[in-house]
């Protein structure tokens, strides 16, 4: 039977914060398949992978190989539909921007991640107070696809500006970076939707 499980930010923005520079992660301490061109939602995944207790907090050698046990074992994925792995990027509702929108925002799903959307437009017209810590922004980037969103970044500091607003991303690796570095770009990014995680099912 599949159990509740709490989305815990404060544990997301550990491991958010603990794995976005990645090169600088000892190799023996990484976990999952990391591409160096397009990580954006991979990483993004893991963040929420790890708030809803996929992660085991630690460094020490029996710590990190029982996460990559748990990684094999599908703890806190959807096996065959929302998965990483340490071997390749992970499935297409893992690792794509909208596939990725698409299946934590589905509500008839019966077991993984659950998430709805805050807010939808530019960034004049967006409060940035509606964002909070655990959340997931994703960008239009005009210079990669004018049509549709293309990068996702995890929120680890909210407040009452963009400036004020950290957050954690891949692709190019990013550590609690101001979101004003996007707000002052809108030729390049036009657009952000906020993406919210609540407690959510999966197999135990």
């Amino acid at each position: 039977m599949p159990d509740l499980y709490k989305y815990n930010a404060t544990i997301g923005k550990l491991y958010a914060e603990t794995f976005a520079l990645y090169q600088n992660v000892p190799e023996d301490q990484r976990l999952f398949f990391y591409d160096e061109n397009e990580d954006c939602t991979n990483f993004i995944s893991q963040c929420v992978w790890a708030a809803y207790g996929g992660w085991i907090v630690g460094f020490s050698p029996n710590a990190v190989e029982a996460n990559k046990q748990r990684i094999l074992k599908d703890i806190r994925q959807t096996k065959g539909k929302w998965f990483g792995s340490a071997r390749n990027i992970g499935s297409n509702l893992w690792c794509r921007v909208g596939e990725f929108f698409d299946y934590v925002t589905n509500k008839d799903k019966r077991l993984g991640p659950s998430a709805t959307l805050i807010a939808e437009g530019d960034f004049v017209n967006t409060p940035p107070s509606s964002i909070q810590v655990g959340d997931v922004v994703q960008l239009v980037v005009n210079p990669y696809d004018k049509t549709r969103f293309g990068h996702s970044l995890y929120v680890t500091k909210e407040g009452n500006s963009w400036e004020d607003i950290l957050i954690c991303c891949h692709t190019y690796d990013r550590q609690n970076s101001s979101m004003a570095e996007f707000a002052e770009a809108p030729d390049i990014y036009p657009k952000l939707r906020i993406i919210r995680f609540f407690d959510a099912k999966f197999n135990s």
